[in-house]
């Protein structure tokens, strides 16, 4: 046997022999306690009632001030249906199933014992009754970044589209 072909096979052996050893997958009470413990249908529920203020939000910049009456009232009713088909879409029956298979696919059995561990702490449980606060927050301070990344994209495509135009109008002229 070569040098080369003895270093490859030590090598392959000393990796094999730390290799580390496949942890166990959680189980579904395990997972499903974590959901539990997290409040996961809780914070779907408060997440749907930011979507609703956010929705309202724009549909109200969308009208403008000088709205009447009847624009105002048929973006309620507008507003209505898009949420009733937003808590369809993503009710929890169609989540759960969802995050059970994201969690069991990412998470050990230890780090699921871990999170339940933490998240039914006092801790934990203060954490968790504040993200959807955090998101919000976080959600209203990058509301001017947003504004100002879309203000900027839908510039570049004008100038983009008009510059477009413009070559293909010079195409015309030039036949």
């Amino acid at each position: 046997m070569t040098s080369i072909k003895r270093l490859l096979l030590s090598a392959c052996l000393a990796f094999g022999a730390v290799a580390p050893v496949h942890a166990a997958p959680p189980t579904d009470a395990q997972i499903d306690k974590l959901l539990e413990t997290m409040d996961m249908q809780r914070t779907l529920d408060e997440m749907f009632v930011q979507i609703d203020t956010m929705g309202e939000q724009m549909g109200q910049q969308m009208l403008g001030e000088n709205a009447t009456s009847e624009q105002r009232e048929s973006l309620r009713a507008i507003m209505t249906r898009q949420q009733a088909s937003t808590r369809r879409i993503l009710s929890w029956d169609t989540l759960s199933p969802i995050y059970r298979r994201v969690y069991a696919q990412l998470f050990t059995a230890e780090e699921v014992d871990a999170m339940n561990a933490f998240y039914g702490s006092e801790a934990g449980r203060s954490i968790i009754r504040k993200m959807p606060q955090a998101m919000q927050l976080a959600m209203q301070e990058m509301q001017p970044a947003m504004q100002t990344m879309i203000a900027e994209m839908q510039k570049t495509l004008e100038s983009e589209l008009q510059h477009s135009d413009d070559d293909a109008h010079k195409g015309d002229r030039a036949h």
